[in-house]
Order: C-alpha cells, then structure tokens, then sequence
C-alpha cells in the first residue's frame, strides 16, 4: 500500500515539474516590433492601397498605419517573423514605381557619430 502511494506521489511530482518547465514558456508573448517607414516620391500616395496590401500578406504583420506621420507608414509586427529588408524589399515591389521609394527610417542611434576633436571650439 504504502509503495502505491509513493508511485502516486512521484507521478504527481514528475506531473508538477512537467508543468513548471512547460508552461513558463507558453505563457511567453511574442516580442512585438514597430517598423517606421519613410515614402519618397511623387506617386506614394496613389500606392497606399497596393502597398496596404503587400505588408497584409506578409506573416507576422499585426498592424500599418499610413495617418500618424505624413509621408510615413508605421509597421507592427512579431518580432522575429521577417527581417526589415525583406519587408522594404516586398513594399517597394509593390509600388512598382520609380516615382515611389520605400526606405527604413534611419534612427539617431544608427547614424555615424562625427569623431570627438580636441582642438577647441569658437563660439560667438
């Protein structure tokens, strides 16, 4: 008797132990991650509907907004779904247009820093 109890108890705890690995993992959300986009040209707005379409068909886009910054479009996404090239690269195929450039906002962190001088600085 006393060792189908201890069977019972160590199959209860392999149960628990099972469930404490499985389920943090799980219970994880996947990372969510803005695109911001610039459109240069003449002819972008009249490619808003065919490049709507082309980020809807691309896996992992959960969100476009084309009316929060103008000549923008905001892109969210999972994280890890597509690279931001592939996403520039799929755009610009669909605006099919040399008067419509779609090119990934550069960030004040990515831009190349001018190096420090040390000689010293006029200022009037």
């Amino acid at each position: 008797m006393q060792q189908l109890r201890r069977q019972h108890y160590v199959s209860t705890l392999l149960l628990i132990a099972g469930l404490a690995v499985c389920l943090p993992a799980a219970a994880n959300p996947p990372t969510k991650e803005r695109l911001p986009l610039t459109l240069t040209g003449s002819d972008c707005s009249s490619k808003e509907a065919a490049i709507t379409t082309a980020l809807q068909a691309i896996p992992g886009v959960t969100g476009i907004n084309f009316n929060r910054i103008p000549n923008h479009v905001l892109v969210d996404m999972t994280g890890g779904t597509i690279s931001a090239a592939d996403v520039v690269k799929r755009v610009n195929d669909a605006a099919a247009s040399p008067q419509c450039k779609v090119e990934i906002i550069e960030g004040c962190i990515s831009i190349n820093m001018p190096s420090l001088s040390l000689a010293p600085h006029h200022s009037e």
